[in-house]
This record gives structure tokens, C-alpha cells and sequence, in this order.
């Protein structure tokens, strides 16, 4: 797989990220040519090792679509909206593959939205706190983020994975709301709402990369 390097005044190092399109070398835009080549040598086996993970470009109306982990095949129907009945997405005939890639990521967002809200009271009710605000996001590189104001931010992407994976994530937030830090006293009181805390890191650490669909506007 092409790896697509995309220089950047403002960055200061060079990295790597795997998006829905491939894998992308973001570098300071001063970076010479010869140092862009060596860091690709350098990495080339690793390059392959997750160009071979990533899922191929291919309709998603033959590949289906992913839930919780899971994936379900889908149909065509004469509706007007996407819908799930628990083993079949369907899909209106008159949608392009550009129309079910955005109503699919809004059906998703939902989807976290709602599951983050019916999540949250169990570990609120265990750690004694309230989120200020719950938001659903699409980010590249973090699966959730805390604000200073209490403001929680869940990836969408989680929707992928399987549900206890979603459940670390929105376990390991709510901590922060504790101890605004990745202390020792963070990781403990984290294991006591999930104790399955080194499981799900490695499971990310391993599978994350291909939690991908298309971002859309």
C-alpha cells in the first residue's frame, strides 16, 4: 500500500497514522527528501504489516457493515432511511455509496450517543461524578478525551468494536473526572470500575488501526 506523505510547517516531527484511506507519514514541511526516505526504509515492515490488516476499498454493500464488533450484511429496500433489524442493515436503492457512507457515520454517532448516556450512570454512580457534557467525535489518533470543564468526548469509531472495548473507553474517561491524569491512582481506580483495563489496551493497541469507515461531512 502507497503511503501518502503530507508535509505540515507547523508539525515539528514526523509520524505515521493509519486513516480509512491508507497510511499517511505526516512531516514538517522543511524535512528533506533523503530523511523522508529513510524513515519510510526504516519502517517498511511494519508499513506491510498494517497495509495487510487494513480493510480493502470495496462496496460496502458487499461487505456489509460493522456494529459492536460484528458484521452484518446488508440489503437493498424501498425505505428512505438506513435501518437495522439486528441481522441485516437495509438500504434505500436510491443511495450512493456517498449517501450510505454519511447516514451510515450519522446512524452511528447516535448509536454512541446513546449507548455513552446509558453507560455513564453505572460508572458515575461507582466514582461519585457527573460529566458536565457528553460529545460523540471522529478523531484520528485519540479514542476519548476529558475536558478541565468535565466535558467527555467518546470516538465514534468505538461503535466498531466490540462493546466491551466501548466500555473501557468510556470507563477510563470517566476516571479522568477523578484524577485528571494517567497517575497510578488513576490506573487503580480504573481497574476497580473495569477490571479488564490490560485487556482492552491491548486489544486496541492490536486491532485499532482497523476501526475505520469514511469520514464525511
Amino acid at each position: 500500500m502507497r503511503v501518502t506523505v503530507i508535509p505540515n510547517k507547523r508539525r515539528k516531527k514526523a509520524a505515521f497514522y493509519v486513516t480509512p484511506n491508507g497510511i499517511e507519514l505526516r512531516i514538517p514541511a522543511r524535512l528533506s527528501k533523503r530523511v523522508v526516505d529513510r524513515i519510510l526504509e526504516e519502517h517498511d515492515t511494519w508499513i506491510h504489516e498494517i497495509s495487510q490488516k487494513l480493510p480493502r476499498q470495496t462496496s460496502v454493500l458487499d461487505e456489509g457493515l460493522v456494529f459492536h464488533g460484528k458484521n452484518y450484511p446488508t440489503q437493498i429496500d424501498d425505505g428512505t432511511t438506513l435501518r437495522f433489524d439486528g441481522s441485516s442493515f437495509f438500504v434505500p436503492k436510491r443511495w450512493d455509496e456517498n449517501a450510505l457512507a454519511k447516514h451510515y457515520e450519522t446512524w452511528l454517532r447516535e448509536r454512541a450517543l446513546e449507548y455513552v448516556i446509558n453507560q455513564a450512570p453505572t460508572y458515575e454512580r461507582l466514582l461519585d461524578v457527573k460529566a458536565k457534557k457528553i460529545r460523540i467525535g471522529h478523531q484520528r489518533t485519540r479514542w476519548g478525551s476529558c475536558s478541565s470543564n468535565g466535558t467527555i468526548s467518546i470516538n465514534v469509531r468505538l461503535m466498531l468494536a466490540p462493546k466491551k472495548i466501548m466500555d473501557y473507553v468510556i470507563a477510563h474517561e470517566w476516571t479522568h473526572l477523578v484524577h485528571f491524569d494517567h497517575s497510578a491512582s488513576f490506573w487503580n481506580t480504573c481497574r476497580t470500575i473495569y477490571p479488564e483495563v490490560d485487556f482492552a489496551k491491548a486489544w486496541l493497541k492490536q486491532n485499532g488501526h482497523a476501526l475505520q469507515f469514511k469520514k464525511t461531512d
